[in-house]
């Protein structure tokens, strides 16, 4: 059996007295869409934090490929392989469409000496334009991203996130803010890519039909605790979880 994409053993986070992550431990196959979810407060972001680097864990490690990456740092997980999408857009405004994206693939393409010296777009313009065309935006690559509409600028978010073709993407509620027509077309977007890429995607989200409709396994969080795990219909008629969304 081939090495999990992303293993988590044992993670353990506290801020002061408060144990934000106990002991979570979980594995993520190649190919699979694994949904995160839990109330507000139930530690799915400082776990992300946590895999992403942005927080160190008090215990536990993280690995990605089998090779441990607890505590490091974003820039070079992305040159693992793993790639993210941001709840708080990652845009910048004042810079086109096709500038954004050219932009997120720079930092993985050459060195210092050809990024200095090379072509003002590292080569990139083509590439760019692909992704633009997979995410169904060729009527806004011109565009300045700040003049989008905000779901708009979740598919340029989520374009920059697959620039780099990452093996393992984690994505942080990509359908919060989206209206439902540009729901639809990122939960398909991000589906035939997962097809066509074998991409492993890990999925915070509180929508609750996307998550359902996207993803093939999801875990429960409930005060920084895995509570449940499973297949959607079995997430959604577990007792557990359902005390754990309306208060017990």
């Amino acid at each position: 059996m081939s090495e999990p994409v992303l293993s988590l053993h044992n993670i353990c986070k506290s801020f002061g007295g408060i144990r934000a992550v106990r002991d979570v431990s979980f594995e993520v196959e190649k190919g699979e869409v694994l949904g995160l979810i839990g109330p507000n407060g139930s530690g799915k972001s400082t776990l992300f934090n946590c895999v992403l680097g942005q927080l160190k864990p008090d215990y536990g490690e993280v690995y990605v490929n089998g090779q441990s990456v607890t505590g490091m740092r974003a820039a070079s997980l992305n040159k693992l392989g793993v790639g993210r999408t941001f709840q708080q857009l990652s845009v910048f405004p004042q810079m086109t469409v096709l500038d954004n994206i050219i932009l997120a693939g720079q930092e993985h393409k050459g060195t210092m000496a050809t990024r200095l010296f090379g072509p003002p777009d590292a080569g990139l313009t083509q590439a760019a334009d692909q992704m633009i065309e997979f995410f169904r935006l060729e009527h806004l690559r011109d565009e300045m991203a700040g003049a989008l509409s905000y779901g708009q600028q979740k598919l340029v978010d989520a374009a920059m996130a697959f620039m780099a073709g990452p093996s393992l993407v984690l994505l942080d509620e990509p359908a919060g803010g989206v209206n439902l027509t540009m729901l639809s077309n990122l939960k398909e977007r991000l589906t035939t890519y997962n097809r066509t890429h074998n991409t492993t995607f890990v999925v915070i989200e509180h929508n609750m039909e996307f998550v359902m409709s996207l993803c093939t396994r999801i875990i429960v969080l409930a005060e920084g605790e895995i509570i449940a795990e499973g297949n959607p219909d079995e997430i959604r008629s577990n007792q557990k979880v359902i005390d754990a969304y309306l208060g017990g």
